[in-house]
């Protein structure tokens, strides 16, 4: 029989469950790095596992080596985002999927910072640590917000999109989803809209979550025309990519407190490995920044959603091995 030629580049983790899932004779090789040991296995590889073809990832614009193929069927991110993808360099024939499995985490990061945000309890709780009573109820300390009553806006109304409006509308939330084409409003939502129209509600938000692709059409669509208009004490979340909102203009609003925050873990800049330890994810010093909360791209990143997604790929090479029809296709030809 056919021995699959397996190349995975980049996420280690998926291994294991991948020698699990699939049922299929195959070899397995892997690459940290699209370096030259990478470019020459892949030469006749039938399958790569990658998020990068061509280009850098999480909203880079350098361009990078195209390999050379001679038996590439298919192109499997191990992601959701195609935006590192060259769709005009890829080879002839070959397929391209993704795979999602990301939406339960990151619309449990989003619950717990908004919670965080109402309650300010990581700071409470470390201010007590060192036995000060000052926020105690008792002696009329600083009382906290709630999430009840609150309105909350989801530009990009897919599949992370819902989930976070499944978790959140039981808080007695008010929920408005924007989405780039009509389509039927949910139970979740109070109201639907186009993305294009945003700037006509978004002064009705306490929070804005931006969980939509980046595309040509998205790139700095978050800028100052629509923090102008946002609440005082608004606060932005960004669970998507960086490029979306404008970097500058997100930190001019924060320095001058235009807005009240942002929750950020999608960014402007990534290091090139672990060990690039003091690397700025944006040319301005969001880290100095008390009304910033921000984390190192990690809202997605639990196990369960690994193991997930390599059930979906495995799948998938199982599927395109036995010439059956594959899933959360890209491209299929």
């Amino acid at each position: 029989m056919q021995e699959y030629k397996i190349v995975v580049q980049g996420t280690r983790k998926i291994i294991t469950y991948l020698k699990s899932y699939l049922k299929i004779p195959y070899k397995l090789y892997y690459f940290a790095k699209q370096n030259e040991d990478y470019f020459k296995k892949l030469k006749k590889a039938d399958v790569v596992i990658t998020m990068s073809w061509g280009k850098t990832m999480w909203g880079g614009t350098e361009n990078l080596k195209i390999p050379e193929v001679q038996n590439l069927k298919l192109i499997h991110l191990p992601g959701a985002g195609t935006d590192a993808i060259n769709f005009s360099q890829l080879p002839k024939n070959c397929k391209v999927c993704n795979v999602y499995e990301h939406e339960i985490p990151i619309a449990e990061y989003c619950l717990a910072n908004i919670l965080n945000w109402e309650t300010n309890l990581i700071e409470k709780t470390r201010k007590f640590k060192n036995l000060d009573w000052s926020d105690c109820m008792i002696f009329d300390g600083p009382t906290h917000s709630e999430l009840f009553d609150k309105t909350i806006g989801i530009l990009g109304y897919g599949k992370i999109g819902k989930e976070i409006a499944k978790r959140i509308k039981p808080f007695g939330t008010h929920l408005i989803g924007y989405t780039r084409t009509n389509r039927k409003k949910d139970k979740y939502l109070s109201n639907l809209y186009l993305s294009k129209d945003l700037k006509k509600s978004v002064k009705d938000l306490d929070y804005l979550i931006i969980a939509c692709p980046l595309t040509k059409s998205t790139k700095n669509i978050i800028n100052s025309n629509v923090f102008k208009l946002m609440k005082k004490d608004a606060v932005i979340i960004n669970i998507a990519r960086g490029g979306i909102i404008n970097e500058k203009d997100l930190y001019d609003v924060l320095k001058k407190r235009l807005i009240g925050g942002a929750i950020i873990d999608t960014w402007f800049k990534y290091p090139q490995s672990k060990e690039q330890n003091g690397f700025k994810p944006s040319k301005f010093s969001f880290n100095k920044m008390k009304n910033v909360v921000m984390s190192p791209h990690i809202s997605a990143w639990s196990e369960n959603m690994i193991e997930r997604r390599s059930r979906v790929i495995s799948e998938n090479i199982n599927r395109l091995y036995n010439k059956k029809g594959l899933i959360n296709t890209v491209r299929n030809n």
